[in-house]
């Protein structure tokens, strides 16, 4: 009988999510980071380089090089993807249901974190065949499938067990089933991702250590591979020059020891013990322990923040003021802004933060604090798109002059407005020595605001952008000297080419949205 629910859980999950827009909008955008990843070697760039040679790209080189790049997204962007099923249920009404269900609370979350696990599966499957594409184009030697599938296996097995686990963590505890679980999981993540740092900064890198059971990338593993295959851990992986006098080098034969198979086994045991956490603290949707009409105040860290800021709301009171004064589209736009100040004060004490820090940090240091004040501008206008829908207020909120098509441009042009009066001593004090860079500020931030539009629009929920837009933060934060990753300037490496080529990407994720939301309208 439970391995009956288990098993329809498993295909009832998978059927979900995998009809969700959010989970074609994931795959295609690590599709194209990966692909983008994989140099042709003709450019002068490789995947993977040992010393300062090219690896040659048969089987096992591409298996390990695009599993061990994706592996970043799906460990970090596969617990957003995976969260969100106990609010669907609060919303549709089937917690109710679901709390009468003759099954233990065990078989419940068991179920649930079976499917979140075959789904993401599922996704790497679908990532899997896109590089099999790619091996004809760019491969040399045959397509050897069970490499591959060893290879992936390996490498996904502890990231994506741990990205289910927190999620489930997650959603059966009450004050991180909000916003507060998402900011939280970014912080473990990039803890967690810090492992491979740690390990070589203890010379261990050379050795099997204990704690590489807690490496979930596998980045750190890897090592162990490359030692035992050319006695050296002198290597990289992703975009990298090689050097073209050098013979090229050839990945072959058992790159996976017994041992480092054992370890991530174990890492995968311990990424799963957040489960056993869901199990003892999930409320069952019982409504004397979470109520729905007041479940956010009542229980979210965030929602708690906001209940202590909220004197800050009387702040907004002249924005009301203007917005009803002004005319047309410009007072729908600030009636917009004042709307997500007063309902977010956290929002608003951030404002009065970013404007006293930002005008008294030191220059060294504006970058930094550009990256914070970004991530946590994003993270708040991630579900303004979204807010008529998951209000269940769309009707209403259309009705207002101009419809649901100058809604799309209001929420918009809010969510540039916010960005900038967030970054605005950043602007001027760049603008005075160093142009470009403000400029780079600028367009990053409307293009930014233009990508959340329009995946809050397609995927109906504000995950789908939190998990692209965090990725992209964790790149520009490690990846430094790449131009087109320094999206909002805070590295100073940014062109005129890349910021030209970032504000017509923010343009036509404007018109593609718009389009959308005239189709979607009518």
């Amino acid at each position: 009988m439970t391995a009956y629910v288990l098993w329809t859980m498993i295909q009832s999950e998978v059927r979900l999510r995998t009809r969700r827009i959010s989970s074609i909008v994931a795959i295609l955008a690590v599709v194209a980071i990966t692909w983008m990843m994989i140099a042709d070697p003709i450019s002068g760039s490789v995947l993977i380089s040992v010393g300062d040679a090219r690896v040659v790209y048969n089987s096992l080189c591409l298996a390990l090089g695009s599993s061990l790049l994706a592996n970043l997204f799906f460990g970090l962007g596969g617990f957003y993807l995976v969260r969100g099923r106990m609010n669907d249920d609060f919303r549709s009404g089937c917690g109710s249901v679901l709390a009468t269900m003759p099954i233990s609370n065990s078989v419940f979350l068991i179920g649930r974190w079976l499917g979140a696990v075959a789904y993401l599966c599922v996704l790497i499957l679908a990532l899997l065949a896109t590089i099999l594409v790619l091996h004809l184009l760019r491969g040399e030697g045959p397509i050897q499938l069970l490499v591959y599938l060893k290879t992936y296996v390996i490498v996904f097995f502890p990231s994506v067990i741990f990205a289910c686990s927190m999620a489930l963590f997650c959603e059966a505890f009450a004050p991180l089933s909000g916003k507060a679980g998402d900011v939280a999981y970014f912080f473990v993540w990039m803890l967690q991702s810090t492992v491979p740092i740690v390990i070589a900064d203890h010379g261990s890198v050379t050795s099997w250590t204990p704690a590489m059971i807690f490496d979930f990338s596998g980045v750190a593993t890897s090592n162990l591979g490359f030692l035992a295959m050319f006695h050296t851990s002198h290597f990289s992986i992703g975009i990298s020059d090689f050097d073209k006098t050098l013979p090229p080098v050839v990945l072959e034969g058992e790159f996976w020891s017994t041992t480092v198979v054992l370890t991530r086994i174990a890492g995968g045991v311990i990424a799963a013990l957040p489960v056993l956490l869901a199990i003892a603290l999930f409320h069952r949707f019982s409504p004397d322990k979470i109520k729905l009409s007041v479940r956010r105040q009542s229980w979210s860290l965030i929602g708690f923040a906001n209940r202590l800021l909220r004197p800050l709301t009387k702040l907004t009171r002249p924005l009301f003021a203007l917005a009803a004064s002004l005319p047309g589209f410009a007072g729908q736009v600030v009636a917009e802004l004042a709307l997500s100040l007063a309902s977010s004060p956290i929002m608003s004490a951030g404002l009065i933060f970013a404007i006293l820090a930002g005008c008294t940090v030191g220059s060294a240091l504006l970058g930094g604090f550009v990256l914070i004040v970004v991530a946590f501008w994003g993270v708040q206008i991630s579900d303004l798109s979204v807010r008529d829908y998951q209000s269940d207020t769309e009707s209403m909120t259309a009705a207002v002059m101009g419809g649901a098509s100058m809604r799309y441009w209001r929420q918009i042009v809010a969510s540039c407005l916010l960005g900038l009066l967030l970054t605005a001593p950043v602007i001027v004090r760049w603008a005075g020595h160093d142009m470009l860079r403000a400029v780079s500020l600028v367009s990053g931030i409307v293009a930014i605001a233009a990508i959340a539009n329009l995946l809050g629009r397609i995927t109906r929920t504000s995950r789908t952008f939190i998990a692209l837009f965090l990725f992209g933060l964790y790149l520009a934060t490690q990846i430094k000297d790449v131009p087109f990753l320094d999206v909002v300037g805070a590295n100073g490496v940014a062109t005129m080419s890349s910021v030209v080529m970032q504000s017509l990407f923010g343009l036509i994720m404007c018109v593609f949205a718009k389009g959308y939301n005239r189709w979607r309208v009518a």
